[in-house]
């Protein structure tokens, strides 16, 4: 068995609230919490050989198919952020995470999320299997973060307990 005790558990990556990101009510818009934690899960995703580098040379990518994110509290342009992100399964194909993204300084829980990603083929643009090298990487990550408490917020269901009068 692998030593996973190099494996960041959680990974720590950071971002900063663009003046872009804002909204008419002068926080950060919902739409942006996405690339805040598309920024925070760079170092995770640069480790097992999927992030950026490996979309530029033009063979695949991960694709976004699935996600839930909760907002806890408001940050304002400046304000520097700090995601984590744990990896909570993947296939052969697929990729699940969970992420918190805090306020650096002020340390309070922003937003949580959890999303799911797809390997994605440039030449087809289909769903294609993961090279071997992420696969196996990504099983040591795995055994890492698999001792991590699973947070409640995984897995949740939304809606009201709403009866019409």
């Amino acid at each position: 068995m692998p030593d996973t005790t190099s494996i960041p558990t959680p990974y720590v990556g950071y971002s900063v609230v663009k003046p872009e990101w804002l909204d008419a009510n002068g926080h950060m818009n919902v739409a942006h919490y996405v690339s805040a934690y598309d920024d925070g899960s760079c170092p995770m995703f640069d480790d097992f050989g999927l992030g950026w580098d490996y979309t530029h040379r033009g063979e695949g990518s991960v694709f976004m198919v699935s996600s839930s994110i909760d907002f806890r509290r408001e940050v304002l342009a400046g304000d520097p952020l700090e995601m984590t992100t744990l990896l909570l399964g993947f296939d052969r194909r697929r990729i699940h995470i969970y992420q918190e993204l805090y306020h650096r300084e002020q340390r309070y829980l922003s937003a949580q999320a959890e999303f799911v990603f797809m390997h994605i083929s440039f030449a087809t643009r289909r769903a294609a299997v993961m090279p071997e090298a992420s696969l196996s990487r990504l099983a040591e990550i795995h055994a890492a973060h698999a001792r991590a408490p699973r947070p409640p917020f995984v897995g949740r269901s939304i809606g009201l307990d709403w009866k019409p009068s």
